[in-house]
């Protein structure tokens, strides 16, 4: 393709747009004629010579015009001020050109010299400057350093002390057991911490300890507490009966074990016993019971509910299999079954907390379809035993 003959030639510079060729050759020619005329007048070491439109500009431009005598006021103390006498003794006609040429040749050393000293003056500051700041550095860096070494101090005698050792232990202890400092009233702390110890150091608790975890002080009866609590009962019950073989012991660890989440040590342990041979209804009873309920944990309803009936079989006026057995049933979404065996229970004397607790456990475990079905189907059964599940539904 032909350029058009009608476009200019052209080219790109900084701005937005374009300019033209000549104009740009203009624009070249009067830098050039700037610095000519500067370099004429021995001053083109003055980068303000060279600044279109500067005081020294427009002298100069007076001065190639022959303009001499219509130099401002202004312009000429501009020239003493800068230090550029000779070009003033000119302007004044108080010199010729020649002289002029000579002295400001003079005043160019001179001028550079002031340059030079100008540089190693900034330099020696910029140096000066920079050994104060790095003074002012080590000053800050040694005051930190003063007062890490008093905070370490502080921290190494308060760590010594034995009532700030004892302060953080007590703190400690409560944190692992998830209770909250504030939540102790004085009265209660000796007490507290007494039974936190022990189980912390894998003692048992006397009954009386016990029974206040369970009343006035249920409210530090954590999860924590809870799982450390069952988990030494289980470990006092294995160790009596690794002694005597007494069947009830083996019951009462497995029992315990399921308490603290160990339901598999308790699969484990009953197992590997001879209770199954036992001729004692009772004990054969409880055994099955509690295996049924271990098989629950571990999610294997089927064998659960098996247990559950030879443990019936074998005590049928015990409400605990019954419990067990409508437990199962629930979770399984068999809430006909559930119902009829719970009834059992209650006809047994399970107490009717007991049984409520079990439900509420339940349900709180199944989604909103499932929980409201279960509710549902419970309250047609019996809407007046279940009254208290309308509010879960």
């Amino acid at each position: 393709m032909t350029r058009n003959r009608f476009f200019k030639n052209t080219y790109r510079s900084n701005y937005r747009g374009k300019v033209s060729v000549e104009d740009a050759q203009k624009h070249q020619q009067y830098i050039d004629d700037m610095k000519k005329d500067a370099a004429f007048y021995y001053l083109d070491h003055i980068e303000s010579s060279m600044i279109p439109h500067s005081i020294l500009h427009k002298i100069i431009q007076k001065l190639k015009t022959k303009q001499n005598n219509s130099l401002t006021l202004q312009e000429k103390a501009y020239l003493i001020r800068q230090n550029l006498n000779a070009l003033h003794n000119l302007v004044e006609g108080k010199t010729s050109f020649n002289q002029y040429k000579k002295e400001s040749l003079n005043e160019r050393i001179k001028y550079s010299e002031h340059l030079e000293e100008e540089r190693i003056r900034l330099e020696k500051a910029r140096e000066l400057e920079l050994i104060e700041l790095q003074k002012g550095q080590e000053k800050l860096a040694q005051e930190t350093r003063v007062r890490e070494q008093a905070a370490r101090d502080k921290r190494k005698k308060l760590e010594s002390d034995p009532n700030y050792i004892a302060q953080q232990r007590e703190k400690a202890l409560l944190n692992k057991y998830g209770i909250h400092p504030y939540h102790i009233s004085t009265k209660q702390r000796s007490k507290l911490l007494n039974i936190l110890n022990l189980l912390d150091n894998k003692q048992r608790l006397q009954e009386q300890d016990a029974v206040w975890l369970n009343s006035e002080g249920r409210k530090f009866f954590t999860d924590e507490v809870k799982m450390k609590f069952h988990r030494v009962e289980a470990n006092f019950y294995l160790k009596q009966y690794e002694i005597n073989k007494s069947d009830w012991h083996a019951i009462n660890a497995s029992s315990q074990l399921r308490k603290c989440k160990a339901s598999k040590e308790a699969e484990n342990f009953l197992e590997n016993t001879n209770l199954s041979s036992n001729k004692n209804e009772k004990i054969l009873s409880a055994y099955f019971t509690t295996l049924g309920g271990v098989k629950r944990d571990l999610e294997k309803s089927d064998i659960a509910i098996e247990h559950g009936l030879k443990a019936h079989d074998h005590s049928s006026q015990d409400y605990r299999p019954c419990t067990l057995l409508g437990a199962i049933y629930m979770e399984n979404h068999e809430y006909n079954l559930g119902h009829d065996w719970y009834s059992k229970a209650r006809d047994r004397g399970a107490p009717e907390n007991s049984i409520n607790v079990d439900l509420r456990s339940i349900l709180l475990k199944l989604d909103k379809a499932k929980r409201s079905e279960m509710v549902t189907s419970l309250l047609k059964k019996d809407p007046y035993i279940y009254s208290w599940l309308k509010d879960l539904k």
